[in-house]
């Protein structure tokens, strides 16, 4: 079991918890976290066997028990980065519920499985989850969190909507420059949500507030699982100067990335592996983020300057 704003490392297994002895941890005199919060990506939990390295019906233990340490340790809130499900309309019941558990507020992101399998069962992503909207923003002390849809314009759209109709004229232009994101099964977030993000971005930097962005796909490093728009979401971060970190998921082997001050850190997805978890625990400091990596997610300190 974690404690509140320790840095612990853990590896999770079917047959419990195995503690590592303690790292970095603050003296009790030390400087507290302005805020925590727990992070998951790519449960992808569905009743049915294995296939390949997904080992999808173990997801939902390993989802159980991040929720167990989550509430041991009281972060401000948690946020499961997307792809909660896989395979078909009734793999949302057993996660939502086992999500549900969580003592402090929880928060969605839509990924592409989601999406898909909300599309394929007539129901919208958002909706599945219990979402007014895929996009969205929240603040807790003086920090803004934003959410963003990667799948706003996708293959997933209904046929003829104009949200396929771009996102298959995005896709084929992308594949027409050999772009190594080009697949059909990212997405992008579109123009309105662009100018929805520009605008957050502005009122938290009229407000003094740092922020912290997640979506589903990443944006940075360039890799085949990025977002189709991934450039524009990074030149409008870079941009607001207000931006400490972008977390996603999506790229199942994780990855991570800095550029111009912003920390793009990708979690391993969940789903992975029959008996081990990854998710983790990020304190927010006002010079660094601290991430605590349980399972196979790396800890990691990533220093950064407030807004001016």
């Amino acid at each position: 079991m974690f404690r509140p704003y320790s840095r612990t490392v853990l590896s999770l297994t079917v047959g419990g918890l195995l503690a590592i002895p303690m790292l970095f941890a603050d003296s009790p005199a030390g400087p507290k976290p302005l805020v925590v919060f727990g992070v998951v990506a790519d449960v992808q939990y569905a009743d049915a066997d294995t296939a390949g390295s997904r080992h999808y019906r173990a997801a939902l233990p390993k989802l159980a028990a991040c929720v167990r340490e989550f509430n041991a340790g009281k972060p401000d809130f948690v946020i499961q980065l997307g792809d909660l499900v896989d395979h078909g309309p009734a793999s949302f019941g057993p996660p939502l519920a086992a999500y549900g558990k969580l003592m402090v507020p929880r928060y969605h992101v839509i990924g592409n499985h989601d999406a898909a399998v909300a599309a394929g069962a007539g129901v919208d992503g958002a909706a599945a989850l219990g979402l007014k909207r895929g996009y969205y923003d929240f603040a807790v002390r003086g920090w803004r969190f934003i959410v963003l849809d990667g799948n706003a314009v996708s293959l997933a759209a209904p046929a003829g909507s104009p949200e396929r109709l771009q996102a298959q004229a995005m896709f084929d232009r992308l594949q027409k420059v050999g772009a190594p994101n080009a697949m059909s099964w990212n997405g992008a977030c579109g123009d309105r949500q662009l100018t929805w993000l520009r605008e957050t971005l502005a009122k938290a930097a009229k407000a003094r507030e740092t922020a912290v962005v997640f979506c589903h796909f990443p944006v940075y490093p360039p890799n085949v699982h990025n977002l189709w728009d991934d450039s524009e979401v990074v030149t409008l971060l870079e941009a607001s100067g207000v931006v400490a970190a972008c977390f996603s998921g999506h790229n199942h082997g994780g990855n991570y990335g800095e550029t111009h001050g912003i920390h793009y850190m990708t979690l391993q997805g969940l789903v992975e592996t029959s008996d081990t978890a990854a998710y983790a625990l990020v304190e927010l400091y006002p010079d660094r983020l601290v991430v605590t990596g349980h399972g196979r997610e790396p800890s990691r300190v990533l220093p950064h300057r407030p807004p001016l």
